[in-house]
């Protein structure tokens, strides 16, 4: 093994990031230099309340874009490892052949709802979130799915041999070993996140044994090779080695570096998410604040979250955007850095316009999801700018809500490492830093889930010793945005109006 980082011999990581609607396949050196970057959309279309999808949805893009990755390389052979981030709380029941019983069930499908009732009712929701983590028992979670198929579809239960969640699947389509691995079952409910055990009375009110899953494994486990029919269909070397990932949080925290206490990672996509480094777990039925088993093995982190983010502004654009839309279209810029250079011209706390931006419900710590936007203190002095505006500053509302959450359970962050579609507004950076009072580092490679699953890769494979040495050698921290004080006061007086606004308006919900 040559030494860590010297990338002498041009080995490269390739991490593979599987998101809800894209597949992104990056290639790193093993100093973290990005060397090449190939995505591809897909769809899923649900029906009411259902979402599911055959496997070979998620497959197809994720073979497609590592074809072109390695093409562009053309060495195939220089790539060490590869590693996974995907999303979670989904099951695929497999057939012993590996080959599909059912499509997979997304973790967007709510039909499982009496059966996440009915969980909570036998087992205990304070005994659940002892086991996994949730205090909140909906329908999101594996566990409810895996009931709800058994009461529904009983036969299709009683064939299926194996059960995966989605970094489980990936792996196997990529090694053809299958594993557990434990980040991704830390919120499955039948998954002890203390033990890492699987939780035996849960397993037996769902007619499951343990056969029909796969081994428990660590995040950074060496399981195997890319499977001679991968090798084939991707042109990955066989002689590559695959590494269990973790779920795309967790990894997207290890590409920004947050691997310790003290530091808060922040993704403002779709959805808006936080993830706190914990060094124990943390069971608090008052906030049920989501606890997880992090990437790193032997820590934990805490993952409050809400369903609504940013695609309050993607709605902004896409319904008032127009002309935005076309000037950027004609100049070849972005219309999200139009939108926001216009609200850069509005004053902190937008002449007392708020939005409560709940378009989607409301998660942690409201968990109210019946809740929807409400824009207040509307006057005829407001306009365009005064509106998306309000939209970036109700986002820094709802990130500060979950951050004085986190400080009530005794978690209190140094600084806030944004990542998403939100840390390209340098604006939108400024106001969280702002609205948070602490310092806000957006990280040079904006890729981060594909990077922390590159890194996952590098300690698997040998190329770094550990974690620590991992993170320290392949992330940069980018630029680091100070609290402005002079904004401290006016963003005190708008989160206060938020909070009021908001529950004032809750029964109406």
């Amino acid at each position: 093994m040559k030494a860590p980082g010297s990338g002498t011999e041009g080995e490269m990581l390739l991490g593979i990031d599987l998101g809800t609607s894209t597949v992104k396949a990056a290639l790193f050196t093993p100093e973290g230099d990005l060397v090449g970057l190939e995505s591809e959309e897909y769809l899923l279309l649900g029906q009411s309340d259902w979402a599911e999808a055959d496997p070979q949805l998620y497959w197809d893009p994720v073979v497609h874009s590592i074809r072109r990755l390695v093409a562009s390389i053309g060495r195939p052979e220089r790539i060490v490892a590869v590693s996974t981030s995907t999303f979670g709380e989904s099951i695929f029941p497999l057939h012993a052949d590996g080959s599909p019983v059912r499509p997979s069930i997304s973790w967007m499908d709510m039909r499982s709802g009496e059966e996440a009732a009915f969980l909570a009712r036998e087992i205990g929701v304070r005994r659940l979130q002892e086991i996994s983590g949730q205090a909140d028992i909906n329908a999101t979670w594996p566990a409810t799915k895996f009931l709800w198929m058994a009461r529904h579809e009983p036969e299709a239960f009683a064939r299926t041999a194996k059960f995966l969640l989605p970094d489980d699947y990936l792996l196997f389509r990529l090694s053809g070993v299958q594993v557990a691995e434990h980040s991704m079952w830390g919120s499955s409910l039948v998954f002890d996140i203390r033990t890492r055990q699987w939780a035996e009375p849960v397993l037996e009110l769902l007619g499951i044994q343990t056969s029909r899953l796969p081994v428990p494994t660590p995040t950074g486990t060496l399981i195997g090779t890319i499977s001679d029919s991968t090798a084939r269909a991707t042109g990955l070397s066989p002689r590559t080695k695959v590494v269990a990932g973790a779920m795309d949080q967790m990894c997207a925290a290890v590409g920004a570096g947050n691997i310790r206490p003290g530091i808060l990672t922040e993704s403002t996509g779709t959805v808006i998410a936080l993830l706190a480094t914990i060094e124990t777990p943390i069971f608090d039925a008052n906030t049920k604040i989501p606890c997880h088993l992090h990437a790193v093995p032997g820590t934990y982190c805490l993952l409050p979250w809400s369903p609504t983010g940013g695609m309050v502004l993607k709605w902004f654009k896409d319904r008032f955007g127009e002309k935005e839309v076309e000037e950027a279209a004609a100049k070849g810029a972005d219309p999200y850095d139009l939108l926001c250079d216009q609200a850069a011209g509005v004053p902190p706390a937008c002449d007392g316009l708020t939005l409560l931006p709940f378009f989607e419900g409301a998660g942690f710590p409201e968990f109210l999801p019946n809740a929807r936007g409400v824009l207040f203190g509307l006057t005829l002095r407001h306009g365009k700018a005064h509106i998306i505006r309000a939209i970036l500053e109700s986002i820094a509302y709802m990130v500060r809500a979950d951050v004085e959450a986190l400080r009530r359970v005794g978690v209190t962050p140094d600084e806030i490492r944004v990542l998403g579609g939100g840390a390209k507004s340098r604006l939108w950076c400024q106001i969280k830093a702002d609205v948070l009072g602490l310092p806000v580092v957006i990280p040079e490679v904006t890729e981060a889930a594909a990077l922390g699953a590159a890194i996952i890769a590098s300690v698997g494979a040998g190329i770094h010793p550990d974690f620590p040495a991992a993170v320290a050698a392949m992330t940069r921290p980018g630029s680091k945005l100070a609290p402005q004080a002079e904004n401290a006061l006016a963003y005190a007086e708008g989160f206060g109006t938020y909070q009021r606004l908001f529950e004032r308006v809750r029964d109406l919900f």
